[in-house]
């Protein structure tokens, strides 16, 4: 049996590292992004100067301790 994929949230980062939840069109805090990952959302980052995936850097080690 395949395995379920978790529900996706993609956030933009702006400039001064701002986070913008484009699902919900509200900027959100780096806890709210640790309490989506909690409630079982595949958290994804972009930054969007650049258009790089920058989930890592946003989300490091140590998050969900």
């Amino acid at each position: 049996m395949p395995r379920k994929r978790r529900p996706r949230r993609l956030i933009n980062r702006y400039a001064r590292t701002r986070l913008y939840d484009v699902e919900t069109g509200t900027y959100v805090a780096l806890d709210r992004l640790k309490e989506l990952r909690s409630e079982g959302y595949e958290v994804v980052v972009r930054d969007v100067e650049t258009g790089r995936y920058v989930t890592e850097d946003v989300l490091r080690p140590g998050l969900d301790a």
